[in-house]
Formats: C-alpha cells, sequence, structure tokens
C-alpha cells in the first residue's frame, strides 16, 4: 500500500519552468511600480489638502481681490476712474504675490512627486508592458467596466 505523502510530512518538490519564473518577475516589478505610483499620487492629495488648508486666507484674498474688479469694471468705465482700475489691479497683483509665496513650500514638496508620477506614467509603465509582452494601443473610448464604475461614483456622489 502507497504511503501518502501529505500524511508522512514528504514535500514534493515543484519545479517552476524558467519562462514563468520570470514572468514572476516581472509581475512583481510592475505591482511595487504602481504600488509607487499611487503612494505618490496620495502624497500629492495629502499636500494638496494641507496647502488648501494653511492658505485658505491668502486664497480668499486673492479671490476677493478678483471678485471686487469684477463687480467694479462697469463703474470704474462708466466714471473713467483709471486710478481705480489700476489700484484693483494692483490689489489682485500683490494679493496673488502673497498667495504664491504661501503656496511655495507646498509646491516645492509636490513638483517631484508629480515628476515622478509623469515618468512613471511616460515611461516606466509602457516599458514594463512591453516586458511583460503587451502591447498598448490608443484608446478612444473607455471599457465598459469603468464607464460602469464612473457611472456608479457619480450615482453615490449625487445621493450625498
Amino acid at each position: 500500500m502507497p504511503k501518502d505523502k501529505a500524511v508522512s510530512g514528504q514535500a514534493e518538490a515543484v519545479v517552476i519552468p524558467e519562462h514563468v519564473q520570470q514572468e514572476l518577475v516581472l509581475l512583481r516589478g510592475f505591482r511595487d511600480l504602481v504600488a509607487e505610483r499611487t503612494a505618490y499620487s496620495m502624497g500629492v492629495q495629502a499636500i494638496n489638502e494641507e496647502m488648501r488648508e494653511k492658505t485658505e486666507a491668502e486664497r480668499k484674498a486673492s479671490t476677493e481681490a478678483r471678485k471686487f474688479l469684477r463687480e467694479n469694471l462697469e463703474t470704474f468705465i462708466k466714471n473713467a476712474d483709471v486710478e481705480g482700475y489700476k489700484n484693483a489691479l494692483a490689489q489682485i497683483e500683490s494679493a496673488g504675490k502673497k498667495l504664491k509665496e504661501a503656496r511655495k513650500p507646498f509646491v516645492e514638496k509636490i513638483t517631484p512627486l508629480r515628476r515622478g508620477i509623469k515618468y512613471i506614467d511616460n515611461i516606466a509603465v509602457p516599458e514594463s508592458l512591453k516586458e511583460l509582452g503587451v502591447t498598448v494601443q490608443p484608446a478612444f473610448s473607455l471599457s465598459e467596466w469603468i464607464k460602469k464604475t464612473l457611472e456608479e461614483r457619480k450615482k453615490k456622489a449625487r445621493k450625498k
């Protein structure tokens, strides 16, 4: 009577073909690449959120300055108030400079992350797909599962 190998504790060695091992290595590398890209994207979102919170006053001042000009432009024209118009433009420029300065440290953190994302999207992923034997062609319409997912997300957003 033959012994059951699982019962006897003997493990049978599984031989994995070389091409399968190579593909597993490539797939793991691709997985790591996509994970890195996703991490960069999440970092950009987190920094943007922090920037939005910490530059709220400067953003509001810039918005108010532009709003003031937009609302009073007709008055400036009717009254031929060139000085008032120039002052409004100066306020917009000043508020814009303050906002740009407030955003500068955040932009310095975001820029390398965005460059990394761009590199991964435009160079690393296409090259990885070529290594895996996949030829990607330009697409001009969404796949059905993406359309369905986007529609579901839109419906959920409307319900909120």
